[in-house]
């Protein structure tokens, strides 16, 4: 008589479904999580909304420590820089003057490398990302100005002076493209930059300037005439004032 074989095991019986009861069960215990991870992107979907639509304190000054009182230290002994027939003006440069000068390479390495230390050590500050901005459109480095823009407005979205920044470098940059269709988009997305700017932001009166500029150069005659008298009305008066007159008609 041939004897059993001493081979692998036999495959195991598969185990009898469970019963409706336990089925049930299980589907409830599944569904829980599902819920109460809902119910977290519900609350943090409003917590967001909430935070965009409240009311936020204007973002000035600089930021409060010891490297980046040096850059501004720095750069603020230079001449004004120029930024063409736009106005500009920040915590770092001041305001713009037409035709002024780029700040000396050595000052404008020096201020660099003590606000990107700054940042290192302030990741949550607009005012450094915004600085290092600022520094860019001084030397003409627009691209570059772009992206530390950005970074200041990812964590500060409605920081004007960043949103002013951000219009000029794209507006400036806009002067170096020679593809019509890539200089109008900078332009336009210049102009929904300075459009952004907050109303009782201290930048808001170069922001005014500068998009009733720009929407006469895109050939939006209409609207142009509109910024540029919601100028003169707020602003009227001094050189800017008669500078806008003369670019912009009003009638």
């Amino acid at each position: 008589m041939r004897g059993v074989s001493s081979g692998p095991q036999s495959a195991r019986v598969p185990a009898p479904p469970p019963a409706l009861e336990e089925l049930d069960r299980r589907l409830r215990w599944r569904f829980v999580p599902l819920l109460l991870f809902g119910g977290m992107m519900v609350g943090l979907g409003v917590a967001a909304a909430v935070s965009l639509l409240r009311p936020r304190d204007v973002i000035t000054g600089i930021s409060d420590d010891a490297d980046a009182r040096s850059a501004y230290a720095l750069i603020r002994a230079q001449p004004s820089p120029g930024t063409g027939a736009l106005r500009f003006h920040s915590e770092l440069t001041g305001e713009a003057e037409p035709g002024g000068p780029q700040p000396a390479p050595t000052a404008a390495s020096a201020a660099r490398a003590l606000l990107e230390r700054a940042e290192a050590r302030h990741l949550l500050d607009p005012r450094l990302p915004a600085a290092l901005g600022h520094l860019d459109v001084a030397r003409h480095r627009y691209e570059h100005a772009e992206r530390s823009y950005h970074r200041a407005l990812m964590i500060a979205p409605h920081y004007g002076e960043a949103r002013l920044g951000l219009g000029v470098a794209y507006a400036l940059h806009a002067e170096r493209e020679t593809n019509p269709l890539e200089q109008r988009s900078l332009r336009l997305q210049a102009i929904a930059q300075f459009a952004a700017v907050p109303a009782k932001d201290p930048v808001r009166e170069p922001a005014l300037y500068d998009r009733a500029l720009l929407l006469a150069e895109v050939g939006r005659s209409e609207e142009a005439a509109r910024r540029a008298r919601e100028y003169l009305r707020d602003y009227g008066g001094g050189a800017w004032a008669e500078s806008l007159r003369a670019r912009v008609p009003v009638e």
